[in-house]
């Protein structure tokens, strides 16, 4: 109730929403794009598991394949055509679909990500009180597609060098494939420490979102994380309900 003697403020047509927030979910990743999840996470797992220790043949990580090496290439090299397929799908994902078209819109680099970068610095330095205002993705998670974009590429072609290793050999000098082989081996060790390092703190493991975040099971995300965690499109999902955005009817 407003005090006595001072007027009340008219409600803004975007208030009925502040107290559902939590209760009023947006879907915030397609079927599509939740299964191809999935499937390069079963992908890049099995190619961890079954080609990382062969890096550290002298420790016991490799024991755990041992009298069983058949098996170990056949899975490493199965998972390795998957994710060239699941590569190749995602491309005609983005070229001949309306959301994968739209998705990679909005996760091309432009320069408000060098500003909102910026901003977070000087946010997280104490030089500005609010954090950046995010559109869908964040210049992290554009850098983290596009370092899978790049990295799935390299892992593809020099997989695929060293499995057909006589035609690459008759094709390139020797020195060519001995830098495959450590192209290949320490490309997978980088994606593997920037997967724990990086891609699961951020997005399982941070404060607000431990000790799981779902998004990546339903697709979903709730109106006050959106708002939260990305300002710009909380403000364009209000426009799309044709409701009057908060700076917007400060504005008017």
């Amino acid at each position: 109730m407003p005090e006595r003697g001072v007027p009340a403020q008219p409600t803004p047509p975007w208030e009925p929403y502040a107290g559902d927030l939590d209760r009023t979910v947006v879907m915030r990743l397609t079927i599509a794009e939740r299964v191809q999840h999935i499937v390069l996470m079963v992908s890049f797992t099995v190619l961890i598991v079954t080609g990382v220790p062969l890096l550290f043949p002298e420790t016991p990580l490799i024991q755990v394949w041992g009298g069983v090496f058949s098996v170990r290439t056949f899975l490493h090299r199965f998972a390795g055509v998957t994710l060239a397929g699941l590569a190749a799908f995602h491309v005609l994902y983005v070229l001949f679909s309306e959301e994968g078209r739209r998705d990679f819109g909005w996760m091309a680099p432009r320069l408000q990500d060098v500003k909102d970068f910026v901003h977070y610095l000087k946010y997280q330095l104490g030089k500005v009180h609010e954090p950046p205002p995010f559109g869908k993705f964040n210049p992290f998670e554009k850098i983290e597609y596009f370092a899978v974009v790049w990295g799935s590429a390299v892992m593809v072609l020099t997989g695929f060098m060293m499995w057909f290793f006589e035609v690459t050999l008759r094709i390139f000098p020797e020195w060519v494939y001995d830098l495959v082989l450590l192209i290949h081996g320490y490309e997978a060790l980088l994606a593997f420490l920037s997967i724990i390092l990086w891609h699961l703190y951020n997005v399982h493991l941070k404060p607000g979102v431990f000790p799981l975040g779902k998004v990546w099971i339903d697709g979903k995300i709730t109106l006050r994380d959106l708002k939260e965690h990305h300002p710009r499109e909380y403000r364009s999902w209000l426009r799309r309900q044709r409701i009057q955005p908060p700076d917007d009817a400060a504005d008017s």
